[in-house]
């Protein structure tokens, strides 16, 4: 069985819900690491998501700082 051979209501259906996981993970790590959870929502946009990534990567953690 293949995403193809599913109604196109299910497609939708499971394409939702893996981007509404993987925005809910993205938010959590966000929020961990000090940061607004809503930079999740770039990783709807396409080739957006990489750049938010190096982004996040090299920003200055807050964390880290308070541990100094």
């Amino acid at each position: 069985m293949s995403w193809t051979d599913l109604p196109v209501w299910a497609q939708y259906l499971s394409q939702g819900l893996m981007l509404f996981a993987l925005m809910s993970f993205c938010a959590v790590i966000l929020s961990r690491a000090g940061k607004s959870p809503y930079w999740a929502l770039f990783t709807v946009i396409p080739y957006f998501a990489v750049i938010a990534i190096w982004v996040f990567a090299y920003a200055k953690w807050p964390k880290l700082d308070e541990a100094a």
